[in-house]
């Protein structure tokens, strides 16, 4: 029998700069000791380990904040007590997070030669001005920089995070801002619009959110995304996701499918035995090993489905009859066939022979369908 599939996520919630929009668990000058918490985290795996005995882990992701505050060598010592605890598979997918202006070469291929085989750049824009706009530190010569710095030290899977509607931003903007991309060595481009959320400094910037563009504007900024994506050779697989062959982000269709996987460090979730759970986020606590999880959701079967048809249809393949049925042993139709027929009168979905995916417009309209499920 084939052991149960893990994925490992890994929180560093440290940046040298809170950006204008971001709502995640991290901190910019936080008083804290990066060589504490790297022992936390390197404790609480070898702790947790005795609970994975027999899995195997597909997918490992450092995450943040931006990992890359740490030294390369915090972040080799914390993926080497991962492997020395956990089974990885042979061909596990490693990936980081990082922003372009706390990379160098020499780092680059420290990362790579302690086993991080995928990057993940924030680049965000390579228009300065709306660098500025949204508090980011690096410009977008160092953002061409860190890509190709990552290729030349290695790298043959790189992500780069794009975002569109930002502050002053206009549609011929973003179009330059993809064919910079588009020519760099990239595999994978994770596109997506800002999102304006409450506590955030840009949700107190009048300024700012007066010359965000309409929600017209920023559905025109989408399409034209998919549609010079595609002409270079990168598939639409996931909403905001965009891969060449072969390139998908493994880690996130983890997510997407439903794998369980564990989560170290403060803040940090994770997904087992149906139960939805989180470490603490009092940094300084996860310093002193308060490991204790908190269960946030314990999944029931309703649960369960809805879980996997929302997260399914963000998937531009959609959901399988077939895969439904391997899973809860019913008929996606008989649990949610008045949904799905609703949503494709409204055209948001295509309800076809083997399953069900989003149209054009449902992509558009994603969080109208989803609420359907919720």
């Amino acid at each position: 029998m084939a052991p149960p599939l893990l994925s490992i996520y890994v929180h560093i919630p440290f940046c040298r700069a809170k950006c204008l929009y971001c709502d995640f668990l991290s901190y910019a000058g936080v008083n804290c000791d990066f060589c504490a918490y790297v022992d936390a985290v390197c404790t609480h795996i070898a702790v947790a380990a005795t609970d994975f005995v027999g899995y195997e882990v597909v997918t490992v992701f450092f995450g943040g904040g931006t990992p890359t505050v740490l030294a390369t060598a915090d972040l080799a010592r914390i993926l080497g007590v991962l492997r020395d605890n956990f089974a990885f598979s042979a061909d596990i997918c490693v990936s980081i997070e990082a922003n372009p202006e706390t990379v160098d070469t020499k780092a680059l291929q420290a990362l790579r030669r302690a086993g991080f085989n995928r990057i993940s750049l924030g680049v965000q824009s390579f228009d300065d001005r709306h660098l500025q706009a949204i508090g980011r530190l690096h410009n977008a010569k160092r953002a061409a920089d860190a890509v190709h710095e990552a290729a030349a030290a290695g790298f043959d899977d790189i992500n780069i995070d794009l975002m569109f509607a930002l502050p002053y931003q206009m549609l011929a903007d973003f179009a330059k801002c993809l064919d910079m991309a588009v020519n760099l060595p990239i595999t994978h481009i994770s596109c997506y619009a800002l999102t304006v959320e409450d506590g955030t400094p840009l949700a107190g910037n009048a300024e700012l959110l007066e010359n965000i563009c309409n929600e017209e504007a920023d559905r025109a900024m989408y399409h034209l995304a998919a549609q010079k994506l595609a002409q270079v050779g990168f598939e639409h697989y996931e909403i905001s996701n965009w891969a060449k062959a072969g390139k998908t982000c493994r880690h996130n269709l983890g997510y997407w499918t439903g794998r369980q996987y564990a989560g170290f460090g403060a803040g940090a979730h994770s997904l087992l035995n149906k139960r939805r759970l989180a470490n603490t986020s009092d940094v300084n606590g996860y310093i002193s090993a308060d490991f204790a999880q908190i269960v946030l959701e314990e999944l029931d079967i309703k649960a369960e489905m809805a879980e996997f048809v929302i997260l399914g249809l963000r998937l531009i393949d959609g959901i399988s009859y077939d895969e439904f049925r391997r899973r809860f042993g019913c008929e996606m139709t008989d649990v949610f066939g008045e949904t799905f027929a609703r949503l494709q009168k409204q055209g948001l979905v295509a309800v076809g022979e083997n399953g069900v995916c989003l149209t054009k417009a449902g992509l558009d309209l994603s969080n109208i369908v989803f609420a359907e499920f919720v």
